[in-house]
């Protein structure tokens, strides 16, 4: 069996999975364009201690270092580097298994290969019918990246994504069934993951504010994935009614997005009139033509007043809110775009509807 083709089925299960992007696209800037070269800061927000761990990480000059006594991007780069250890010992033992699985199923079926037996697999668990497909077309009709999909090739890629996406459901589920089994035990020790004092910054948010679970997304409205992001999480919020609330935070990546600061501005601007995220929605829909131009306009179209908005925009004090965020993130070891907190529990980058679930899930059964 080509060990390529086993390898990409784990990249769909290790590291948190990398989740869909909508529609279709892995867009050179998800992996280029959401490093961070913003100037780190020479302060550290205060964080909460690494929670239940209070051994000695070293000493320098004679003082001892505790765990628990790291700050917040020290705490989150310790616990990033641990687990790079864990999932690489995770990915081994399903890369292996998964090999072992198909060699099995080529000698119980007979095949040829057990390339032939994967496909076997997937053609059994894959089923794709035409009804789902003119439903996932009705329902995304208005999104742009389908629009830009000439009409007699919407059908054909729409379905071929629907099959990528129950290929990975798949293919979790075989992994899931090995885990809980004992098919599949890691024993390198799994890091604890350190819980952050991150708060709402005074932001923007949607939810009750006594939600028992609050996500705070540091983004940027110049970046794809943060824009690719947006249907996951009004589905989060839509899903867990009442139970989540969902603050954003800004994080602008100013070298390489030169227009995310003023569109944050423009969005904030919007929200002294009570229309930030219709100006938020409306800001990454058009993600890539940000410009004075276009904020005029959307604040002309979500029905903000001309004149107040345009004094807004000039107010020096809607910039500095957006750096004071943009601090408070690298303060929290954000380095790039989007990172979400659960809780205080950090997801960033790649994050699909499964991964915040589980989180939310368990901050819920806290309660």
């Amino acid at each position: 069996m080509s060990k390529s083709k086993v390898l990409i089925g784990a990249a769909f299960v290790l590291g948190g999975l990398l989740g869909l992007v909508p529609l279709f696209t892995l867009d050179k800037d998800r992996l280029a364009g959401r490093a961070s070269f913003v100037s780190q800061g020479t302060t550290e927000a205060a964080a909460a201690p690494v929670s239940g761990d209070s051994g000695l990480l070293g000493s320098f000059g004679g003082k001892q270092v505790q765990m628990n006594t790291l700050n917040g991007s020290e705490a989150q780069k310790l616990y990033e580097a641990e687990m790079q250890v864990y999932t690489a010992a995770e990915q081994i033992l399903v890369q292996r298994y998964v090999m072992d699985f198909f060699e099995k199923m080529k000698a119980e079926r007979k095949l040829a290969s057990a390339d032939e037996a994967q496909a076997a697999y997937f053609a059994d668990k894959v089923k794709v019918s035409e009804a789902e497909v003119k439903d996932f077309l009705e329902a995304n009709k208005d999104n742009p990246a389908l629009q830009r999909i000439p009409q007699d090739q919407r059908g054909p890629q729409v379905k071929n994504y629907l099959e990528g996406r129950a290929r990975e459901g798949a293919f979790r589920e075989l992994i899931d069934e090995a885990k809980a089994s004992g098919a599949i035990r890691v024993a390198v020790r799994r890091p604890k993951e350190p819980k952050l004092e991150v708060d709402d910054g005074g932001n923007f948010f949607v939810g009750p504010k006594d939600a028992k679970v609050t996500i705070v997304e540091f983004a940027d409205f110049q970046c794809p994935f943060c824009a690719r992001m947006v249907p996951t999480l009004n589905q989060i919020v839509k899903k867990y009614e009442g139970k989540v609330r969902w603050v954003y935070r800004d994080f602008p990546l100013r070298e390489i997005h030169p227009e995310a600061l003023p569109a944050a501005v423009a969005a904030n601007c919007a929200g002294e009139q009570g229309k930030y995220f219709e100006m938020h929605h409306a800001l990454f829909e058009n993600y890539q033509t940000l410009g004075a131009q276009l904020y005029k306009d959307l604040a002309s179209k979500i029905g903000v007043d001309a004149g107040k908005f345009e004094t807004c925009m000039k107010d020096p004090k809607q910039e500095n809110e957006v750096l004071k965020d943009a601090q408070e993130g690298q303060n929290l070891g954000i380095n790039g775009t989007p990172a979400y907190f659960v809780n205080g529990r950090k997801l960033g980058g790649a994050v699909n509807e499964a991964e915040f679930s589980r989180l939310i899930d368990e901050e819920l059964a806290k309660k």
